[in-house]
């Protein structure tokens, strides 16, 4: 607990310092991220003996996220497509891969650097760095809501299957904390509140299912973290699973309840 205290006291000022100043340092931090977490998700796959195309992987996560920060619109459009095909035609000739291996090789890139992505596209949104800080907020407190009433009063499972220790009562307590915050977020920026209600509960679910991915992947291969890189919170997608699906869903649900 401590280690995990600690690691969150310099973590959380460094990213809102990163969120704030945007530009370059915002891209480095998403890049750094969706490329570590990348890296955790083949290394885990390796685990369970696939043999992913890691570096190619890797790869065209870094382009995608830097043509996304150039804002290059014909490299998304054309060439980034026509690399991945080619990169798909090239190892389905040499037959070194299972179509599997090939397949969880893709599955990492749109789970990882694909919806980190959506990072970026937040962030350049009119009122951007706000609504970066609402997203970050909304998914700190619910999952530290959820962690802390699970922990100390869950009683009932929610999927032991997948996760022994995920309570129905600390998901709750998980959508609740995402609605306190989207409540406060709405009535500063917006004067509005049935539609941040809406957002939380929708950010709310959203995250805990982003937590249920993970755990499942982990259940699969038969470890408890990703990896030891973060003390107290294990690895990168330990600590970003839920923002991998707040993130695109943030962004989507803006549009869509027209708080834009």
């Amino acid at each position: 607990m401590l280690k995990r205290i600690f690691t969150a006291l310099w973590g959380i000022p460094l990213i809102l310092w990163i969120v704030h100043v945007g530009d370059q340092p915002f891209f480095i931090f998403v890049v750094l991220v969706a490329c570590l977490g990348l890296y955790e998700f083949y290394s885990l796959l390796e685990k369970n003996n696939y043999k992913t195309l890691k570096t190619e992987g890797i790869m065209a996560g870094f382009l995608y996220l830097t043509f996304l920060y150039l804002e290059s619109r014909w490299a998304l459009r054309i060439f980034l497509p026509l690399l991945i095909v080619s990169i798909l035609i090239y190892e389905l000739l040499k037959k070194e891969h299972s179509i599997i291996e090939i397949s969880l090789t893709f599955l990492g890139f749109f789970y990882i650097p694909f919806l980190s992505g959506y990072f970026l596209l937040l962030r350049n949104l009119p009122q951007g760095e706000v609504l970066t800080y609402y997203t970050l907020f909304v998914t700190w407190v619910s999952d530290s809501a959820a962690y802390f009433i699970g922990k100390f009063f869950g009683k009932h499972k929610l999927a032991p299957s997948i996760s022994p220790n995920k309570t129905i009562e600390g998901t709750v307590a998980g959508i609740i904390g995402s609605i306190i915050v989207s409540l406060a977020f709405g009535a500063i920026y917006y004067e509005k509140y049935l539609l941040p209600i809406i957002l939380g509960i929708s950010l709310g679910i959203m995250g805990q299912l982003g937590d249920l991915v993970e755990s499942m992947l982990k259940r699969e291969i038969g470890v408890k973290d990703s990896s030891s890189l973060l003390p107290g919170h294990g690895g990168i997608l330990d600590r970003f699973d839920s923002l991998f699906f707040i993130i695109p869903t943030t962004y989507y649900m803006l549009f869509i309840l027209r708080l834009l």
